[in-house]
């Protein structure tokens, strides 16, 4: 039986109690809830945001009785798509007599949902010229009829919300439903692209306008992640050693790439041995070089003035406006503020206190090191 397991989960959402820290951020999200407030979550992607929110809704049935659902709108792109995404949360999440209750109601509806294997998703399947606006009007009352068998008060995440927007006119049909529910429901609207999450909350023409308390998932900070790690391998019968302090320095507080790098650390250490700076170099190229056709895509997807920006910053040290800098690129002032505001919308890069950096370490890496030697960075791992 095999027993020495990697203890680092980098490639899903992991168990609420492997969460790095967030305690702090998990109490804000659930006093809110209880007290009926609706939320916009936003984080970067890789930045842990679906595992918080398993461990919110986790903490949040068991402490406070709420009725968890969580609804994944990402890639949605028709009212079919939420209707079917909508039914299937709570297929996957109602429990108990709650479960039977809403059950009983969807199939006194008529309108083809269930809770079991054939709702909606599979009336849609057999007949694709069903309307679906209908049973979406009836799921996004759910909320009212879990409070009638007994006042409880339901969570109800939207992941990916930003995706809400390739949907015609699906915002404003979940705020015909919404405003009336703040008596039995709490909403948590979670979204990776602040460009799309700010239109949707922030400007006056649209139907969710003010709707949500802001919250921004930040960076952890080193100590967790240190605590985190060092507990991890003395539990697996190793120690992280000298490849502590680079790995933190590295990794500059991602959740996601801090769990890689330890991942990646970790098979290079025998049971009972200790990291050596010789390990952390191997992990960290290994690292790269396994990235490099995920970073290559992205790199390519960008104009060529995003990509000179990108360039930018890291040549600027942050500074990415400097006369220097941008006679070197062949860019001028006003277009590379433009591409800072499209690379910030798509949380590519943030900035603070007029410091811009690239959210991804592990990408700035990349692209300061391709400047360098593209051929052994496009080199394929096992090729080394």
């Amino acid at each position: 039986m095999i027993t020495d397991v990697n203890p680092f989960v980098y490639s899903r959402p992991i168990a609420p109690d492997e969460v790095i820290d967030r305690e702090e951020e998990t109490r804000r999200l659930l006093e809110w809830a209880v007290g009926g407030h609706y939320v916009r979550l936003f984080a970067p992607r890789k930045y842990g945001k679906t595992s918080l929110l398993g461990r919110v809704l986790r903490d949040g049935e068991r402490a406070e009785g709420l009725v968890p659902i969580s609804v994944d709108l990402y890639g949605v792109l028709s009212i079919a798509d939420l209707t079917v995404r909508v039914e299937r949360a709570y297929a996957r999440q109602l429990k108990g007599r709650a479960r039977a209750r809403i059950e009983e109601f969807l199939q006194s509806t008529g309108l083809g949902l269930s809770l079991g294997a054939f709702g909606v998703s599979a009336q849609l399947q057999i007949d694709p010229k069903i309307d679906p606006l209908p049973a979406l009007h009836a799921l996004l009352d759910l909320p009212l009829r879990l409070e009638e068998g007994g006042g409880h008060r339901a969570l109800i995440v939207f992941d990916e919300f930003q995706d809400i927007v390739k949907v015609k006119e699906a915002d404003a049909i979940l705020r015909s439903h919404i405003q009336y529910q703040g008596d039995v429901a709490s909403y948590i609207f979670s979204g990776s692209e602040p460009g799309m999450m700010e239109q949707i909350f922030e400007s006056r023409d649209r139907p969710l306008y003010g709707s949500a308390v802001p919250m921004r998932l930040e960076r952890l900070e080193r100590e967790d992640i240190a605590t985190y790690v060092i507990d991890r391998f003395r539990g697996t019968g190793r120690s992280v050693g000298d490849a502590l302090n680079p790995l933190l320095q590295t990794a500059d507080g991602h959740p996601q790439r801090a769990i890689l790098l330890a991942h990646r650390l970790w098979e290079e250490v025998e049971g009972g041995g200790t990291a050596t700076l010789q390990d952390w170099h191997t992990t960290h190229g290994a690292a790269l070089r396994e990235l490099s056709p995920e970073f290559d895509a992205h790199w390519r997807g960008f104009g060529t003035t995003e990509q000179k920006a990108l360039r930018a910053i890291l040549g600027g040290g942050g500074s990415p406006l400097s006369g220097r800098v941008l006679t070197h690129l062949q860019l001028d002032k006003a277009t590379a503020h433009k591409a800072l505001r499209r690379l910030a919308s798509t949380a590519d890069v943030e900035s603070a206190d007029g410091t811009y950096r690239l959210v991804d370490p592990l990408f700035a890496e990349w692209i300061g090191r391709l400047r360098d030697d593209p051929a052994e960075l496009l080199r394929a791992p096992e090729e080394v």
